[in-house]
């Protein structure tokens, strides 16, 4: 009797973001960032404005790092019991969905990579850390759909660039990041793929697209619809997702100036 051979899928770790990690993120994104990220921190943070008042770069960090200390410490209780439940969720589907993803994109995850952190972060952007196979995910989620969706998204992209290299080889690695056009057609791709028949039982919800993304108009289409009509068209055929890549990256290279713009 032949042996089925065992597909080897990683595992997703909780835990708690690094606290100079964390720091370097909240004033990346409310002093560096481009296309307004920060109104999504001040949102949930609005005693984060008093940064903005403070002279040097110094004294800005160490107002978001005794800040941090301090929400950590008022709301360690519901962190903790917040993550016990993410992880609780996350182990019903992590299987399945890693051996979906596999076969759905036509790569195997890499042997070397059978760890992926989801650090718990009080930041409600969920930036991804493609060479630590890592990510930002944000601790009040009240909807446990919604952080399955996340931790969907975002290790989708270390498998989507391992496909990525493998069909360009030549990538140069910081097209992977924004603003590149590459980490644009990632975006859009990610829920694209969520939304996929196959993941969808899975997820038990829509996957969403920037708002940003929808605003841009391809023709008669927005993006997400415009990308997403590729998607279906290249997916049903031989090396269909390799096909979409293709397709997918040609076409984002013409119309490349509405989603550079769309960012600013």
């Amino acid at each position: 009797m032949k042996k089925t051979r065992k597909i080897l899928t990683p595992k997703v770790y909780f835990i708690d973001m690094p606290l100079d990690m964390e720091i370097e993120m909240l004033n990346g994104f409310l002093f560096e960032s481009f296309g307004g990220w920060n109104k999504y921190v001040l949102r949930r943070h609005p005693e984060l404005k008093k940064a903005y008042t403070l002279k040097t770069d110094a004294e800005r960090r160490a107002y978001i790092r005794n800040y941090i200390i301090q929400f950590r410490k008022t709301h360690k209780a519901e962190m903790v019991k917040k993550k016990e439940q993410f992880q609780k969720a996350w182990k019903t589907v992590e299987k399945e969905y890693f051996t979906t993803l596999q076969e759905l994109m036509d790569i195997e995850w890499p042997k070397q990579r059978n760890k992926i952190y989801a650090m718990i972060s009080i930041n409600p952007i969920c930036p991804r850390f493609l060479d630590e196979w890592n990510f930002s995910l944000f601790y009040n989620y009240d909807d446990i759909h919604r952080m399955i969706e996340v931790i969907m998204h975002e290790s989708c992209h270390f498998l989507y660039f391992e496909k990525w290299k493998e069909l360009y080889p030549k990538a140069d690695r910081k097209t992977f990041d924004a603003p590149y056009i590459e980490w644009y057609l990632s975006e859009i791709s990610a829920p694209i793929i969520l939304n996929e028949p196959r993941i969808q039982p899975l997820l038990k919800k829509r996957a969403r697209f920037y708002k940003e993304h929808q605003r841009i108009k391809i023709g008669t289409h927005t993006a997400p619809a415009y990308f997403k009509k590729i998607y279906t068209h290249c997916i049903k055929q031989e090396d269909g997702f390799a096909l979409f890549l293709r397709e997918a990256y040609k076409e984002i290279k013409k119309h490349k100036k509405l989603f550079l713009e769309s960012m600013k």
